[in-house]
């Protein structure tokens, strides 16, 4: 019988609750010295991304994670054996420590900044300057623009996104970086996205980081909207796979 796993911690997490997994099998802690899975039997080589293994995944992790630090491993991790389980955690104890003391007493957040206007390019468009000078190059002459002065106008235009971008996100951080311990710039979603980005947040300052959101929020563009996600397990920040090491 295989094992799925949900997450590595420290040999210190405590007792879990009656929690039911993957399959409707109840999750136990398998210890490995100083640190332990949480895991539960499955019967299945590969756990397939459905709705009901995902919501089962998460309900185990919710119901722990708030109270124990965690590494999430990736969703579908099945280990073949105890045996191969604990081999895993044995060879890696110094990562996963390492990870276990990078992610102490935290949880991840998610910041989303957007712009809240039916289109994002005309709206740059009308704030820069060079870049309204050069719409008019291309589209108010006799001719029509050829396929280089089209190029040229959308290369500037991605350019003006770009610096748009990243000057609003460190306009934020520059609020709302001294709560958080790390911070990773995911990819942004849509024109209208301006950051996506994933926070690691100590436990005990959630309520600092979120006024922190609500000052910068004062500061910024007012077309610009912030989307607050979490707390989660840090998920982007560590994951681990028994079977790939």
């Amino acid at each position: 019988m295989g094992l799925y796993v949900y997450a590595v911690g420290s040999a210190s997490v405590g007792e879990l609750p009656a929690l039911q997994g993957v399959l409707d099998q109840p999750a136990y802690r398998l210890d490995a010295g100083s640190v332990c899975a949480i895991v539960s039997e499955c019967s299945l080589a590969t756990v397939r991304a459905e709705r009901r293994h995902i919501a089962a995944s998460q309900r185990v992790l919710t119901a722990l994670y708030t109270q124990n630090d965690l590494l999430p491993m990736a969703f579908g991790t099945v280990a073949e054996s105890e045996d191969e389980l604990r081999a895993f955690l044995d060879d890696h104890r110094d990562v996963l420590e390492g990870q276990l003391h990078r992610i102490a007493g935290a949880v991840e957040m998610s910041l989303r900044l957007g712009l809240e206007v039916a289109d994002p390019i005309a709206y740059l468009v009308e704030r820069t300057p060079a870049l309204r000078a050069a719409r008019e190059r291309t589209f108010n002459g006799r001719r029509t623009p050829s396929y280089d002065d089209r190029i040229r106008l959308g290369q500037m235009l991605d350019e003006a996104m770009r610096n748009y971008r990243e000057a609003r996100t460190a306009q934020v951080l520059a609020v709302v970086g001294a709560c958080c311990a790390e911070v990773i710039t995911l990819p942004v979603r849509g024109e209208k996205e301006i950051a996506n980005l994933a926070v690691l947040v100590d436990r005990s300052g959630l309520d600092q980081f979120e006024a922190a959101i609500h000052a910068s929020a004062a500061q910024i563009d007012d077309d610009i909207a912030f989307k607050l996600g979490g707390p989660w397990p840090p998920y982007n920040f560590v994951q681990f796979d028994p079977r790939g090491g």
